[in-house]
């Protein structure tokens, strides 16, 4: 139906463009159009690549209103292609999807050259529409169609029933040869990389104390090249250590009371700012660790604060890593490969061809993926960094080993035990420290850290019952906050092959 008094005809665009494994084009020839049962000009004229639009009509007539009837007739080649097991596809837009119109109803009919042995259809990108066969007749039918919406036909014909497309059948063994040669030399340079980010250890002798010039939190970072998970709990024991704070438990809840100025101690980088958001400026202060989103926030706040301190005062430990960044490179750049190439093999383009890249990005991504997430590789040390290394690795070896040490007199090192708690907290070793005492036969009294009061019961330092049940509060506050800040996400899967994806199709419009 053609509407107004300015329209002279119509076009119709063909869709050209190599289609299949084969990688062929299917042009466009023994064209002929009538209107209204009379033949009717037409014209190819310039068109996109990949396409060829025959413009039908007189310029020189002006159509009347109302119905046109339009019979376009025309030969292709080169439809078919092989699938998998020696059998036959075709795969066609039978209605474009550069239609610019609106479709009351659509109804197409196509004897195939074999009865298949299975036939689906698709109405625009993913809505299943019926396809009706009677022996090797086709009739799809469907209602209304918005403009530029396909119909897509995916028509699979058994082994034997036609002789494999010419020219189309790609051999095995290339694709098997370029996916051993990629696949390969993925592994190669999986390994190479991975060689490449890893530092190798300086000597750590085992030391009685730790850096002199360093917090917990910055000496596990030097160490491990990433923050602990401890590290806020190590600070507020350090700060305790050092007599401005004290920690006192009540069933649930830990109270961290400020008892000393901040201001009268020199303090390290990141202490002032989660003594500031836990509100503990001044004696007097309190801030209750409690399962509740509020304290979680406060927690929260603390923790990112000390942390970026912390990293920023690594950089003189810590450079970025060449070897690190080329491996997070290629293994998420492997890994979106591999995301491309099986959407190209789903959406209806052939992936086959594509199989070699896939192996060598799949080897990529799964060689390099682990290396990519170990924080280790995405720095090293620098010269001073190795030292402090080493230093705080000697230390860390000393508080660790749960065997005796003659060096080590234990008894005569009592005040050892809470002055270096907050670093056996950030490396995760309490319970190993407290042994160091009880291998030398020494029992660690109640009392044994002076600035931690334990409420809700005795528990004994051998299990660290007492800096659990602090870390378990902290942990509980922590996860009140999240699960208060979470959002669910929902998503949907569609399933059956898309739309708009086959050959053929083109579209067209009046003019």
């Amino acid at each position: 139906m053609l509407t107004g008094f300015d329209r002279r005809g119509i076009f119709r665009i063909f869709d050209t463009a190599p289609r299949g494994s084969g990688g062929l084009e299917h042009p466009v020839s023994e064209v002929s159009v009538t209107r209204n049962g009379v033949p009717e000009p037409a014209e190819f004229i310039s068109s996109a690549k990949g396409t060829e639009t025959l413009r039908i009509g007189d310029a020189n007539v002006i159509l009347n209103e109302g119905s046109q009837q339009y019979v376009i007739r025309s030969a292709t080649k080169n439809t078919l292609e092989p699938a998998e097991d020696n059998k036959v596809l075709w795969w066609w837009d039978v209605v474009g999807s550069g239609w610019q119109m609106t479709m009351d109803q659509v109804q197409i009919t196509a004897t195939l050259p074999a009865e298949p042995e299975k036939v689906e259809c698709v109405q625009g990108k993913s809505t299943p529409c019926t396809a009706v066969m009677d022996g090797r007749v086709m009739t799809v039918s469907t209602g209304p169609l918005a403009a530029f919406t396909p119909v897509t036909v995916r028509v699979t014909f058994p082994e034997g029933s036609l002789p494999t497309p010419p020219g189309q059948a790609p051999s095995n063994w290339p694709l098997a040869i370029g996916s051993l040669i990629l696949g390969l030399a993925a592994v190669a340079i999986s390994f190479f990389v991975f060689r490449a980010t890893r530092e190798s250890e300086p000597g750590m002798p085992v030391l009685f104390e730790p850096p002199a010039s360093i917090v917990p939190a910055l000496g596990v970072r030097v160490i491990d090249e990433d923050d602990t998970s401890t590290d806020l709990q190590a600070t507020l024991f350090d700060l305790a250590a050092r007599g401005v704070l004290q920690l006192a438990q009540s069933d649930d809840s830990w109270t961290v009371a400020c008892i000393a100025d901040p201001a009268t101690i020199e303090t390290h980088p990141g202490e002032d700012e989660v003594l500031a958001a836990l509100g503990l400026h001044s004696p007097g202060d309190n801030f209750t660790v409690s399962r509740t989103s509020a304290s979680g926030e406060q927690i929260a706040a603390a923790r990112a604060a000390l942390r970026s301190a912390v990293r920023a005062e690594s950089a003189k430990y810590l450079k970025g890593s060449p070897a690190g960044g080329l491996a997070r490179f290629l293994a998420w750049g492997g890994l979106i490969i591999v995301f491309v190439v099986a959407g190209i093999y789903h959406f209806g383009g052939s992936g086959t061809r594509f199989v070699p890249i896939l192996v060598g990005a799949a080897v990529l991504a799964l060689g390099l993926l682990g290396v990519a997430l170990d924080p280790r590789t995405r720095t090293i040390h620098t010269d001073e960094g190795r030292d402090m290394w080493s230093r705080a690795g000697g230390f860390a070896r000393f508080l660790s080993t749960d065997s005796s040490e003659s060096r080590f007199d234990a008894a005569a090192h009592m005040d050892w035990f809470p002055r270096y708690l907050p670093w056996a907290v950030a490396l995760g070793v309490t319970a190993e420290w407290a042994q160091r005492y009880e291998a030398q036969g020494v029992q660690l009294a109640s009392n044994a850290v002076p600035w931690m009061f334990w409420y809700g019961g005795m528990g004994g330092w051998s299990d660290m019952s007492m800096t659990d049940s602090f870390d378990s509060a902290i942990t509980a506050a922590s996860a009140s906050y999240s699960a208060a800040q979470a959002s669910s996400i929902a998503s949907s899967v569609g399933g059956g092959f898309s739309g708009g994806s086959g050959g053929g199709g083109g579209g067209g419009g009046s003019w």
